[in-house]
């Protein structure tokens, strides 16, 4: 092979799948996660600083033109302007400062303006995380609002009409792997819909929070050059304004709690659906699904007929990965050498791995959810064979009555035997219980043994309204 670099982009080259075979799936999280979008967020904070200097008062007042400027300037790079942004990057080959570059080329722009004036304003007082931790924040914060809340919405939705379809499906219960009480599906089902609701619930709740205050957090050269400024109030207004939550208490980075936070209800939510996936895998397993056929596709190259759960499988897989990056955000980030280290920096640019792996993951457990059915027949006809759980109500009855050996009566005549629907009813007649009390038995067969299944599911379908 050439070793020449080639810099023309190809996903063929790419080190990693997010970049490579998956790229066209995660277009949605490029605004938010790449090189460009970084210094786009970089470049926002500080115009945004500098005309809230003005605001305030702490420099000379823009026009209404200076400000319509500032913010047309912002337009244009967030159109993805490749002059600007590429700019960026080669004023960087040269300091080696990221944040720095960042810097200069604002000015440099606004030397060809009427702000030339305020050019040296631009970045005053601050120290680099300043600027970082409130553009993470911000790519993080739009990120999550934009594309992966949407994405779980979707999980949600179609979990919700795989309910719907299954709410009248009576299914055999399976508690350690075992036959056990009868269910239905789609309360089943419901349980993982539940769960995801309430925790999409707690993430969209959660405040990032943003620091604005100088090399160590305690805005020294701010009071010392310019007293007449509140900064203190300064830097809560201008955090607000961001849409973020304020942090005044903090060393020269920002503690990344509020952050650590989200990445918790992240994987709390991952492993929900980490549980789905494993559930559908083995329903599917026992023929309770019916997966699409699509002709076009390949099951296995071994095996013509086989049509693999392969998206939930794919979602098990890139979920662990995320969750892997999330567990190990939270330990690494929660803490840094005294008033800081340079070590987050690396750590967070790899943020968009995980929202990354993340937001492939819904994507094929939403593909997976339409490309399964419910296949009635089989999910019954499992349920009816198993009459062995019909020694629960049984046992329950004969301690209603005051049996005191009612418990060693069914496991007896149920405990390793093949048991059939007249064997069944042969013990029921021999059971020391009234004819009313039979007859309640008699009756029971195990498709209607299945409790408030479907009234838990109307229940909580018709809350969610």
């Amino acid at each position: 092979m050439d070793s020449k670099i080639n810099n023309k982009f190809s996903t063929e080259d790419a080190l990693t799948p997010l970049d490579g075979r998956n790229r066209h799936k995660l277009k949605t999280l490029t605004p938010f996660f790449s090189d460009r979008a970084l210094n786009y967020y970089r470049v926002f904070v500080e115009i945004e600083y500098l005309k809230a200097l003005s605001s305030s008062g702490t420099i000379r007042e823009f026009t209404n033109k200076e400000f319509n400027l500032l913010t047309s300037f912002l337009v244009k790079l967030q159109a993805r302007d490749e002059i600007g942004l590429d700019t960026i990057r080669q004023i960087e080959k040269k300091t080696n400062h990221d944040v720095k570059a960042v810097e200069l080329f604002i000015q440099n722009e606004l030397q060809r303006t009427s702000l030339k004036d305020v050019v040296s304003m631009v970045h005053f007082g601050l120290t680099s995380d300043d600027i970082n931790n409130c553009a993470y924040a911000l790519m993080i914060k739009h990120s999550t609002q934009q594309v992966i809340i949407p994405s779980i919405d979707k999980i949600i939705e179609n979990l919700s009409e795989l309910i719907k379809s299954s709410k009248n499906i009576q299914m055999l219960g399976r508690t350690h792997g075992q036959p056990a009480a009868p269910t239905i599906l789609g309360k089943e089902l419901l349980v993982f819909h539940q769960r995801l609701l309430e925790e999409l619930a707690n993430l969209k709740k959660l405040n990032i929070k943003a620091k604005l205050n100088g090399n160590t957090g305690n805005f020294n050269v701010h009071k010392l050059l310019i007293p007449k400024t509140n900064w203190l109030e300064f830097s809560q207004k201008f955090i607000k304004t961001l849409g973020l939550t304020p942090d005044l208490v903090t060393t020269q980075i920002e503690p990344y709690d509020s952050l650590i936070i989200m990445f918790a209800s992240l994987i709390r939510i991952n492993n929900i659906i980490i549980g789905l996936c494993q559930d559908l895998w083995q329903y599917i397993m026992l023929g309770y699904f019916y997966q699409q056929v699509i002709k076009t596709e390949t099951g296995s190259t071994a095996l013509p007929y086989k049509t693999n759960p392969i998206y939930f499988e794919g979602a098990e897989g890139g979920f662990g990965i995320a969750n892997a990056l999330f567990e190990f955000y939270s330990r690494k980030l929660s803490y840094s050498r005294l008033q800081r280290d340079l070590s987050d920096s690396t750590v967070r640019r790899s943020f968009g791995i995980a929202f990354g792996y993340s937001l492939l993951s819904y994507q094929s457990v939403e593909e997976g959810l339409k490309r399964i059915s419910p296949n009635k027949k089989v999910i019954v006809d499992d349920l009816i064979k198993h009459i062995e759980i019909l020694s629960e109500p049984i046992q329950n009855l004969l301690r209603l009555r005051g049996k005191i050996d009612a418990y060693e009566q069914a496991k007896n005549f149920f405990r390793g035997k093949e048991i059939t629907m007249d064997g069944l009813h042969n013990f029921i007649m021999g059971l020391d219980l009234s004819e009313a009390n039979k007859k309640v038995l008699l009756n029971l067969t195990p498709e209607k043994y299945v409790g408030y299944a479907e009234e838990i599911i109307d229940m909580m379908l018709s809350f969610n309204k």
